[in-house]
């Protein structure tokens, strides 16, 4: 009798058993990613592609896909989520650590006898991370407008069309000038958090970012205002439909709010007016208060003595 021979992958199945087979090797080494442990099909993901500075360039390739790794691991929605930050090293009580204290602390957290962990909880988490960033794909969509180097002056013609199309201009370069401003703001909040700052300063980066996140909403508004929910003169075939909303969330992950809040944010918010008048108004309208202790809280983990995201205002 012969013996039955054993179908090789379809064409189908070959690029996800290399991307689980990549990912496994991004695991075994952890966060940081270093451009000789990243595979080529993982950087060929559009989620990263879009990422990086340089796509033509591997280190800079690297780069992207550790920036999305940890991005996507922060949104995972899954009960092995604390494991997978625990594996992957982007929790800070596993940063930098070995494989196999990484690996000892995942199966701790998940419940999972460590043998019995790595041999068939890993495997899933690997499963888990290669999915969310093949969900994060579309990002490739948002991209800033290109500026060069001017070497002149802008001479515009006394043309009502002209200036209609600079209006449209100068709106949506608020908007990303916002985002990114939002986006710095976002980053050192990070940083402070890891560094484990003081109350004070982590107060003050915290109320910093709420401040950007609302000059955002107050921007993203505006041109929807004026120019709808979808972008002017958008490419039919660049994908779906880009829009202000879009632009608004690429700046990075934050906290959720309620419609009611985010209402709230865009009328106190003025581009004029500073931090400190923002927060003054903020604290004295109502919800204000509860508004700004639940942002600190889900953005720092921290709140003030004696405040939180759940105490009654008074």
């Amino acid at each position: 009798m012969t013996p039955s021979k054993i179908s090789p992958p379809d064409q189908q199945e070959r690029p996800l058993l290399e991307l689980l087979e990549e990912m496994r090797a991004v695991v075994r080494y952890g966060l940081p990613v270093h451009a000789d442990h990243a595979g080529p099909h993982l950087l060929a993901l559009p989620a990263v592609r879009s990422r990086a500075l340089d796509p033509g360039d591997r280190v800079s390739l690297a780069r992207a896909l550790e920036a999305a790794l940890r991005e996507e691991v922060d949104r995972l929605q899954h009960e092995l989520a604390p494991a997978a930050r625990l594996l992957l090293g982007s929790d800070p009580s596993t940063a930098g650590a070995r494989l196999t204290v990484r690996r000892a602390a995942a199966a701790k957290a998940s419940g999972y006898e460590l043998h019995h962990f790595r041999k068939r909880i890993e495997p899933k988490i690997w499963s888990l991370l290669v999915g969310q960033l093949g969900r994060a794909g579309d990002v490739s969509a948002v991209v800033a407008p290109v500026l060069h180097p001017a070497h002149r002056p802008l001479v515009l013609p006394a043309d009502v069309f002209a200036w209609e199309a600079v209006e449209h201009q100068q709106t949506l370069a608020s908007l990303w000038g916002a985002v990114y401003l939002l986006r710095a703001e976002l980053l050192r909040t990070a940083a402070l958090v890891s560094m484990d700052a003081v109350e004070d300063e982590l107060v003050a980066a915290a109320a910093s970012a709420l401040w950007r996140h609302a000059l955002v909403l107050h921007a993203t508004a505006r041109y929807q205002a004026a120019y709808g929910q979808v972008l002017l003169h958008s490419a039919a075939d660049a994908g779906p439909a880009l829009g202000p909303t879009q632009i608004a969330a690429s700046a990075g992950w934050t906290p959720e709010l309620t419609p009611a809040q985010e209402l709230l944010l865009i009328e106190v918010a003025a581009p004029e007016a500073s931090l400190l008048d923002f927060m003054t108004v903020l604290a004295c309208a109502q919800g204000g208060p509860r508004l700004i202790a639940t942002w600190r809280w889900a953005l720092t983990g921290r709140a003030p003595s004696g405040t939180g995201p759940d105490q009654e205002e008074p």
